[in-house]
Parts: C-alpha cells; sequence; structure tokens
C-alpha cells in the first residue's frame, strides 16, 4: 500500500505523485461470503438521528465554503510550446483555507513548494494574487498572504479547533478542490485513529495525524478537516493508495489530516515572524545497522562545539533509542527546540559515550 500527496499537477493528465514511501498493513481475509439482512422497519428516532447529522454537515459546508480556496502554483517555464518568453504559469493546484479578516491562507508546505508566484480562487471564483509569507517542511505546512485590493474583504475565514478532543468516531467534514477543477467538494465520514504518522521516505515520518473516511482526492491537499461546529481541526495531506496488477490506484478511503494544535503552532510562529524554527546539530548523517552515523561535522556548528566527530555513531537521543520507530530526524527535529540541551549517546570506535549538545537553530536552506 502507498501513500499519496493529494495535490494535482496541471502538467497534462490528472497524476497522483508519490509522497510517501509504502504503507505496510495486514490483509484481513473474510472467510465465506458477506450477507446483509434486511431491515423491515426504521425507528422514527434513527431517522431523526440521520436527518439531523446530514444537516449538521450541510451547516458545516454552508459556513465553512466562502473561506475554503483553491491554492494555484505558478512556476517558470522554459518559452516553447506556445509560449514566447520564460513565464509563470500554474503547473500544480492544492486547496486552503483563511483564517482571519486579514488574508492569511494556510495550506501544505508541499502544494507551494517550487512555485514563484501564487493566485488563491475563491468560492465565487474571484482569483486573487497571494505571497507566500512561510514554511515548515518537516511539518508539511504553509502560509500565503492574500494581495486584497483597497477595500476588499474575505469571503470567509473559519477558526481552529483543539484536536487533543477529538475522538475515534467523531463526525468530520472535508473540503476542497479535487484535481483543481471541482472546487468546494464536500465530503463527510468519522475519524478513525488518531497520531497516526507516515514515513516520508526521506528520513523521517510526518506524526500527528488524523486518520479519517472522508473521501478526498488529488488537489484535496491543504483542504481543511472540519469538526460539526465548523473549527477547523486538521489539514488533509495524504490518503493511502493500494496498488494495482495495471500500475493504477485502487481507492481505501483512508484518509489522513494533520492535527489541528500542530498547524496553529506553526502557523502563530509564521505569522508573527515568518518562519518555523527547528533545532540544528550541524551534521551530516546516514541510517546505519546501529544508529545514525555522523558523514560529516559542519565546522562551528553545535556538533563541533560538543565535540562530536565523523565516524560517530549516534544510537540514542535522551536515551531513546534511534531505530526503524523512532527516528533519528523525528527524535531531533520534532521532540525539541533550539536552545533545548540533548544527551546523545555515542558509538565511537566500539567505545560508548555521551555527548551533550545544545542545540542551535535550523537554517532555512536546510529544511
Amino acid at each position: 500500500m502507498e501513500i499519496a500527496e493529494q495535490t494535482h499537477s496541471r502538467r497534462g493528465a490528472l497524476k497522483v505523485t508519490a509522497f510517501l514511501a509504502a504503507l505496510l498493513m495486514a490483509l484481513i481475509a473474510i472467510n465465506g461470503p458477506v450477507t446483509f439482512s434486511g431491515v423491515d422497519g426504521v425507528s422514527a428516532a434513527a431517522t431523526t438521528s440521520q436527518e439531523t447529522s446530514a444537516n449538521a454537515v450541510a451547516d458545516v459546508a454552508a459556513a465553512a465554503n466562502p473561506a475554503t480556496v483553491t491554492v494555484l502554483n505558478l512556476q517558470q517555464q522554459p518559452s516553447g510550446f506556445g509560449q514566447s518568453s520564460d513565464e509563470a504559469v500554474p503547473v500544480g493546484s492544492g486547496s486552503g483555507y483563511i483564517i482571519d479578516e486579514a488574508g492569511y491562507v494556510v495550506t501544505n508546505n508541499h502544494v507551494v513548494e517550487g512555485g514563484v508566484d501564487y493566485q488563491v480562487q475563491f468560492f465565487d471564483g474571484t482569483v486573487v494574487e497571494a505571497t507566500l509569507v512561510g514554511t515548515d517542511a518537516y511539518q508539511d505546512v504553509a502560509v500565503l498572504k492574500l494581495a486584497l485590493a483597497d477595500g476588499q474583504k474575505v469571503p470567509g475565514v473559519v477558526s481552529f479547533g483543539d484536536s487533543s478532543v477529538l475522538r475515534v468516531g467523531d463526525t468530520v467534514i472535508a473540503i476542497g478542490s479535487p484535481f483543481g477543477e471541482f472546487t468546494n467538494t464536500v465530503t463527510a465520514g468519522i475519524v478513525n485513529a488518531m497520531d497516526r504518522s507516515l514515513d516520508t521516505g526521506l528520513g523521517f515520518e510526518l506524526p500527528n495525524l488524523v486518520q479519517h473516511n472522508a473521501d478526498i482526492y488529488p488537489g484535496n491537499s491543504g483542504g481543511p478537516l472540519l469538526n460539526t461546529d465548523g473549527e477547523v481541526v486538521g489539514m488533509n495531506v495524504a490518503k493511502a493508495v493500494e496498488p494495482t496488477m495495471d500500475n493504477s490506484s485502487g481507492d481505501t478511503n483512508i484518509g489522513f489530516a494533520i492535527e489541528s494544535n500542530a498547524v496553529k503552532e506553526i502557523v502563530d510562529e509564521i505569522i508573527a515572524t515568518g518562519s518555523f524554527t527547528r533545532p540544528y546539530l550541524g551534521i551530516r548523517t546516514q541510517a546505519t545497522m546501529d544508529g545514525q552515523g555522523i558523514v560529516d561535522v559542519e565546522s562551528g556548528g553545535p556538533a563541533e562545539t560538543a565535540g562530536l566527530q565523523a565516524g560517530d555513531v549516534i544510537t540514542a537521543i535522551d536515551g531513546q533509542e534511534i531505530d526503524a520507530d523512532h527516528p533519528f530526524i523525528n527524535a531531533l527535529i520534532f521532540d525539541h527546540k533550539p536552545g533545548d540541551v540533548v544527551s546523545l549517546t555515542v558509538d565511537r570506535a566500539g567505545d560508548e559515550v555521551t555527548v551533550k549538545v545544545t542545540l542551535g537553530e535550523r537554517p532555512a536552506e536546510t529544511a
């Protein structure tokens, strides 16, 4: 089973690009045919409950649709194919949502990555230019700001809810722009699980995920996942797809959204400072059978200051062993902040040593 990002590429045919590495899941066989028994009568209470649920979804959609937008990523393309000169054209699209009257729009980092210009399309079709305020590539969060004309107001806003109170079984509503064409598509489902993480294939796992079964499609990336109060409790980022014999992808209806509490922390700092700071050791590493091997140490960086050397193998951070279930980058990036002092257990030519390092601030270009 694979995980696919829910952005839409505009380079010709519709395409879902691989975002995360293979996710291994057990297959459960059903012995014998599945049968369904009919129900002759439905109680009035059950009917009322179903109608109430449907009305709640409709109410959320009506309130949140004006704040849910389509984000267009424009990149420079070489002349040719009908273009007279290098110009920025839309090459991909995703979804996003407006969080305040100032015009800040939240979306996924992978929706805006590589762009030189951005456009945001409102529910009514109005297109507004936007600028990139900042991103966090590790949690896959980005913030744009609308270039509103004098007197122009945002069509709507949504607020963050508290994802820590989400329960398995809670109703959730997804809104987004599948394939960049079917704008403001609304689907509903329930929370299937909390605290999921997915292998990015880049040496770390994407954490803080809500698993749900509200349908999402290519183009839904960056769109809101809302509770029945209309609050954003997640940001859709990926879904599981099952490869088939003809290299197409079977729909598993397993979607993932980044928990709103993780998103809000990053968004608040980006709006305040233009970036989100992550910790930094100043080393180049590669995974080994025993931990994380140091290939190179940056001159004057935190690692060199603490005495780490090329050839050292980091086997644990603050006593937590580095292994497949506890990737090195996750333990460093998501569990600490710049200025924290961490205790590294290091294998140095067969001897175990402990090195304490004061983490620095990660340069933006290393993200």
